[in-house]
C-alpha cells in the first residue's frame, strides 16, 4: 500500500484534473486539509512538498497555496521586444486600459533617470496591462517630451515600441532591475490580488543612439499569465 501522503498528493492531483481546485485557486489551509485527510499537519506538508517539487503547486508565505497556473506567455528578456509583440506572438490576446495621462515637470529622480535638463518634462502615463481579460502587469511609465510631441492616449493603447520605432528611434537596449515587491491597497485593487501578495517589480531605462534615454518605466507583474525566461550567451 502507498504511504498516506503519496494517496493524498495523487487525490488533490485527481481533484485539479477535475476541476474541483482550478488554476490559480488557494487551497484550504493545512488544518482544513488535515480535518478532510484526518491527517496530521506533518503528513499533510510532505504531500504538499511533493506537489510543489512537482510544480502543480506554489506556497506562499504568509498567504497560502496555490494551483500553480500555466505561465505559457514569456518574456525572454535577452530580446528587445515589446510587451504586444510577445503576447500575440504567443496566440494569447491582449489588451490595454490607460489610466493617467498628463504632462509634468518630473521630481529630481525621475529626471535623473532620463538624464534631462532643468525645465524639460515628461509623459506620466499609467497603464494596465490585461492577458486573455485578466490584469496582469500595472506600468508607470515615464517618456520626454521633446521626444515624443505628438504622443497620445490612443498610441498608449497600443504598442509602446511599434510608436518608438516610427519616430526613428533605433532602440538599442533595455536595462532592466528586478526586485520582489508586495502589493499594496492600489496594486492589489488593480492587479486583482491580495494585499501583501508577492509581485514581481520590473524599473526598465530604454537606450538609443549613444546610450541617450528615451524611456523609464516601473511595471509590476502579477505573474499569473506570464513569466521570464533569462539568457546567458
Amino acid at each position: 500500500m502507498k504511504p498516506i501522503y503519496i494517496r493524498i498528493a495523487n487525490d488533490l492531483i485527481q481533484k485539479i484534473n477535475e476541476g474541483i481546485y482550478s488554476e490559480g485557486d488557494m487551497l484550504p489551509t493545512e488544518v482544513e486539509l488535515g480535518a478532510i485527510y484526518d491527517v496530521s499537519r506533518m503528513t499533510l506538508r510532505k504531500a504538499l512538498a511533493l506537489l510543489t517539487e512537482q510544480d502543480l503547486l506554489v506556497r506562499i508565505k504568509g498567504s497560502g497555496t496555490y494551483i500553480k497556473k500555466n505561465k505559457s506567455a514569456i518574456h525572454g528578456v535577452s530580446e528587445l521586444k515589446g510587451f504586444q509583440e510577445e503576447i500575440q506572438s504567443q496566440g494569447k490576446e491582449l489588451t490595454t486600459h490607460v489610466e493617467l495621462f498628463e504632462i509634468i515637470h518630473p521630481d529630481a529622480m525621475v529626471a535623473e533617470r532620463l538624464r534631462l535638463q532643468p525645465r524639460e518634462q515628461v509623459y506620466h502615463i499609467e497603464r494596465v496591462r490585461y492577458i486573455n481579460d485578466e490584469a496582469e502587469i500595472f506600468e508607470r511609465t515615464y517618456l520626454p517630451l521633446n521626444l515624443f510631441p505628438d504622443l497620445t492616449v490612443s498610441v498608449m493603447s497600443g504598442s509602446k515600441y511599434n510608436y518608438i520605432r516610427s519616430k526613428g528611434i533605433n532602440i538599442n537596449g533595455n536595462k532592466q532591475i528586478i526586485s520582489p515587491e508586495l502589493a499594496d491597497k492600489r496594486l492589489s485593487k488593480i492587479l486583482n490580488v491580495r494585499i501583501n501578495h508577492p509581485l514581481l517589480k520590473v524599473i526598465s531605462i530604454g537606450e538609443y543612439a549613444q546610450k541617450d534615454i528615451f524611456e523609464y518605466s516601473i511595471n509590476y507583474f502579477r505573474l499569473n499569465q506570464y513569466s521570464y525566461e533569462f539568457y546567458a550567451r
